[in-house]
């Protein structure tokens, strides 16, 4: 039955797809509401890969392994690139095309994440609490793993920081070089800081991608020109990238090779891992230039996924919920959820079919506010 979902999903992402005609460009392939669809997709994809994390991820419990979803173990971070790609993107145009963009910018563009974000952390506080899970607080400086009151909350301070990066860069000068460097130091600054103290890959093989969004949009036109010569080739070249580095991002050889257990093995292992994370970077690049290359000639678009892709956030942050709920263990392995739900199209069905609606009416809420912060 889990077959239905690949249906679904395709149907959703395909159903009144056109395509251009010869010589025809996708002209508005970064428009807000084309990008907004794909972003819906996103969302719900990074869902399925939570909840393939919690039925066959190779660190479960064997006995409650369920495959399936296999297919979607890593799928999350690339989608989530399209996220940071999307979002300096729109702030570059927002910032240069309306005036009084950076007016009250700070509290219209952290007030609304943070929201959606206190209240599903208070859910998963209260999970720690009924399950008697020790309420760990680690330094900022020894975060590992996991290891969070919100498991899926790494997301939200890494774009508050993106976004005040690029307030200080673009709001405090005119000139695109300043705010292109402020951001640009200001993100390697970021990834430095997650590699020296330990932060998982996951915090920082993406950021990156907001960077290339902002260059994107400022070069668009000659970017967008640029694509059309030797269309074909460049398309053919960024799907053989996608194809090896995603292979190598999935650790691929480099996994297989540690577990000869010989001392020169070992002592490369740290290599291994750096071509690992180096390969899920250039993955992500060659992710978003597939999208962007299909873009111009595919116009992606229907009532579904611009329905989706009105609370992308709130569904990240809410969906894992019911994941612990329903999921073979609530928060930590060894704790039983609230009702454990074994058949896997049935737990697609129940995570989504909570998710989506709460999701929604959340971000009505956040919405409204958004709004009056703006009028304020």
């Amino acid at each position: 039955m889990i077959v239905l979902w690949y249906i679904a999903l395709a149907v959703m992402l395909f159903f009144g797809v056109k395509i251009c005609k010869l010589k025809e460009w996708n002209d508005e392939n970064m428009s807000f509401n084309r990008t907004k669809c794909f972003l819906g997709f996103c969302a719900v994809v990074i869902v399925f890969h939570h909840i393939s994390q919690a039925t066959c991820a190779s660190w479960l419990n064997p006995r409650y392994v369920r495959h399936g979803l296999d297919i979607f173990l890593t799928a999350g971070y690339p989608m989530v690139a399209m996220f940071f790609f999307c979002s300096g993107y729109g702030l570059y145009k927002s910032a240069r095309s309306k005036e009084n963009f950076f007016r009250r910018y700070i509290p219209v563009r952290i007030i609304p994440i943070l929201i959606p974000t206190l209240i599903t952390l208070g859910v998963y506080i209260f999970f720690r609490y009924l399950r008697e899970i020790p309420f760990n607080i680690d330094s900022p400086f020894a975060v590992n793993g996991h290891e969070t009151w919100h498991p899926y909350i790494w997301y939200v301070p890494c774009i508050i920081y993106l976004y005040i990066i690029f307030y200080i860069g673009f709001g405090f000068s005119k000139k695109d070089w300043v705010g292109i460097t402020v951001v640009a130091f200001g993100t390697v600054g970021y990834i430095a800081f997650c590699v020296i103290f330990g932060y998982g890959s996951w915090w920082y093989n993406t950021p990156h991608m907001f960077l290339m969004g902002i260059l994107v949009a400022k070069y668009e036109k000659k970017f967008f020109e640029s694509c059309k010569k030797l269309y074909i080739l460049r398309l053919l070249i960024t799907i053989l990238l996608c194809v090896v580095f995603h292979y190598m991002g999935d650790k691929g050889g480099w996994e297989y090779l540690k577990h000869f257990h010989h001392p020169y093995v070992a002592k490369y292992a740290l290599i291994c891992d750096v071509i690992n994370v180096l390969s899920q970077v250039i993955y992500t690049f060659a992710f978003v230039s597939l999208y962007y290359l299909l873009s111009m000639k595919i116009k992606l678009g229907n009532k579904l996924l611009g329905f989706l892709g009105k609370f992308t956030l709130e569904l990240y942050l809410i969906h894992g919920i019911f994941i612990h709920m329903f999921g073979y263990y609530m928060i930590r392995e060894g704790k039983k959820p609230i009702y454990y739900i074994e058949n896997v199209p049935l737990f697609v069905l129940v995570v989504l079919g909570l998710s989506i609606p709460i999701s929604y009416g959340m971000s009505l809420i956040d919405k409204r506010i958004g709004q009056a912060l703006r009028r304020s």
